[in-house]
């Protein structure tokens, strides 16, 4: 796989990873300037709750539905059509779930209006089905542009909403942001609905056979999703249950401004995944060897401007963003900065092992993950608070990377002197791009 095979597609998947980041800092000029404080911790609780069902239905349905969509000689309509049904299903329960524990949920959180605002988030879970599965089906034959088009209907349509809605009215509750992400929510799915419609053309044949290819991934990729949601989201979960929704908006003022390290994962998904899938079936072990080492050690020197502003800039940031509220935020992003060494390499190696179809390691993978993630924020939120989850955060991020790592290299024999020795091919592709051949001007 080239490098430059994907350039345009890879600067429309860029764009489109940028638009968490624009989101997140809308919400800190719209929002959490403004909101209450318990208010904002609430609405993080809710978002968490629903990012995890989402997280955990992608896994089951919807990422073995890209993986085999990506798949040459696949047909990409009776997989999307299996794929739906499995990923109906999971929200249905889900949802059942959320509206019968909404309250004993509130009582763990010591939020006793946290109840009310869980029982919106089946309705932001319906008013996304149809968003995420387009999504995949674009994904899955790399139409990346109009992947953009849907995300920015939610992304950007979300802050403009909320600042429209301040303008004609005190804006100081939770549930207010809830409707204004359920209307973006829904927008985004009619307009996915478009633009993946005929990818998702049902010949109406068999489904068993594919729901049965799926579903044997699938309940693997979801073992390994738990946990690795579980993780991304325990933090804010476990902060709530030992100091309640204050501390997770002190800590979530910070970790808002960390979003690029999810845009990073969710980049590296876009590509690695379909990739990894497609060279591993044409048995082309070379090309997904090289295609690895050149995202790894791209990704690695991508995030060195990302830690060196986090460590320098937090105080300046802070105040920017904030003004006189949120100072514990300075420390927390300072130690945010070390995820910048590790989240590479996480995020490489759990999309590779994805898409080579090893999903029993992924679960494996995943086990550990929770395991290495709960002990951390048991031992360190309780003395800390949330400077310990964000110690706790980091420390759980990099023993995790370390196993990924060594697990991918029993399938691809990656080394470090390989991943630091593709400086030459990203230089020749400079190189190249700005019509420098041979390095020569």
């Amino acid at each position: 796989m080239e490098l430059g095979k994907h350039l345009g597609k890879g600067m429309w998947g860029l764009a489109d990873k940028m638009l968490p980041v624009v989101y997140g800092l809308g919400y800190v000029l719209l929002v959490i300037r403004v909101l209450p404080e318990e208010e904002f911790g609430n609405f993080v609780l809710v978002q968490e709750v629903f990012l995890v069902i989402s997280g955990l239905s992608t896994a089951f349905a919807l990422q073995p539905m890209l993986k085999f969509a990506a798949e040459k000689e696949s047909n990409a309509g009776d997989i999307a059509r299996a794929g739906m049904i499995l990923n109906l299903l999971f929200t249905v329960v889900a949802a059942a779930c959320i509206a019968l524990l909404s309250t004993p949920l509130a009582t763990l959180f010591h939020s006793p209006g946290l109840g009310t605002l869980l029982l919106f988030v089946p309705l932001m879970l319906f008013a996304s089905f149809i968003r995420n599965v387009s999504l995949v089906v674009l994904q899955a034959r790399f139409h990346i542009r109009r992947v953009f088009i849907i995300d920015a209907i939610h992304f950007l349509g979300a802050p403009l909403l909320t600042w429209l809605y301040s303008q004609i009215a005190v804006f100081d509750s939770a549930l207010e942001l809830i409707y204004i992400n359920i209307l973006s929510l829904s927008a985004s799915s009619l307009v996915g609905l478009v633009l993946a419609w005929r990818l998702m053309a049902f010949r109406g044949g068999p489904l068993g056979p594919v729901l049965s290819r799926l579903w044997d991934f699938g309940k693997y990729a979801i073992g390994g999703a738990a946990s690795q949601m579980l993780y991304t989201r325990i933090d804010s979960f476990m902060l709530a249950a030992f100091s309640g929704p204050v501390a997770v908006a002190v800590y979530n003022a910070a970790k808002i401004v960390t979003r690029i390290f999810e845009m990073l994962n969710q980049v590296v998904q876009m590509f690695v995944l379909p990739a990894t899938s497609r060279l591993a079936h044409e048995g082309n072990r070379t090309s997904l060897r090289a295609m690895i080492e050149k995202m790894l050690f791209v990704t690695t020197v991508g995030m060195l401007p990302v830690l060196f502003a986090l460590v320098i800039g937090a105080p300046v940031m802070v105040h920017l963003l904030y003004g006189n509220r949120y100072a514990g935020a300075i420390l927390l992003l300072q130690i945010f900065s070390l995820l910048s060494f590790s989240t590479p390499f996480l995020a490489v190696a759990w999309n590779a092992l994805m898409g080579l179809g090893e999903a029993r390691a992924s679960f494996n993978l995943g086990v550990l993950m929770i395991v290495v993630a709960m002990a951390a924020y048991a031992a360190l939120i309780p003395l800390w608070g949330a400077t310990g989850a964000a110690l706790a955060n980091a420390l759980a991020t990099a023993v995790i990377a370390i196993l990924a790592m060594s697990m991918l290299r029993k399938f691809v024999p990656v080394t470090a002197g390989g991943i630091a020795g593709r400086w030459r091919d990203v230089r020749t592709f400079a190189l190249r791009r700005l019509q420098f051949p041979d390095g020569k001007d």
